[in-house]
């Protein structure tokens, strides 16, 4: 009987461990946009739309290596309708070598010349930055950034 006692905390133990699931953003990479501006010239032949924000990105403390992120297409939505679409980014070079337990803000910036229909869309309301991210130690599946909703500035 007392061998029995340190087997069944032993096998306690273990479910403990093998029962217990990280949060993603330990393991995986995590992203977020932060500080989004977008500003919108309005003219009878187009608009002109220029802005930017941070892109945060972060690869959790436990994932199994690093990785290697790559941008995916970014756009201004309001409503789950894109507005704005695909922005053309600048401001880093991709793709973003994250090492594990690392984050890293970079400064993305894009202007566009559109419809003056799209100009008037734009300055309807509120409106979100939405993108997506593609990093190797998920096999490039999806990871979506989004900000805040925010008033873009209309003139």
């Amino acid at each position: 009987m007392p061998r029995s006692i340190p087997c069944l905390l032993l096998f306690s133990c273990t479910g403990l461990l093998l029962g217990c699931s990280a949060d993603k953003s330990q393991v995986a990479l995590t992203a977020a946009v932060q500080t989004p501006e977008l500003a919108v010239q309005m003219s009878s032949l187009a608009a002109d739309a220029s802005g930017g924000f941070s892109l945060v990105m972060s690869l959790g403390e436990y994932a199994s290596d690093a990785t290697e992120v790559s941008l995916g297409s970014f756009s201004v939505q309001r409503d789950a309708k894109e507005l704005l679409a695909p922005l053309s980014l600048d401001g880093a070079t991709f793709p973003v070598s994250l090492g594990v337990g690392k984050r890293v803000t970079l400064p993305l910036t894009f202007v566009a010349t559109t419809e003056p229909s799209t100009g008037v869309d734009l300055c309807q309301g509120p409106v979100h930055i939405r993108g997506t991210l593609l990093d190797s130690l998920s096999n490039d599946h999806p990871t979506t950034a989004v900000s805040a909703t925010f008033t873009p500035s209309c003139q």
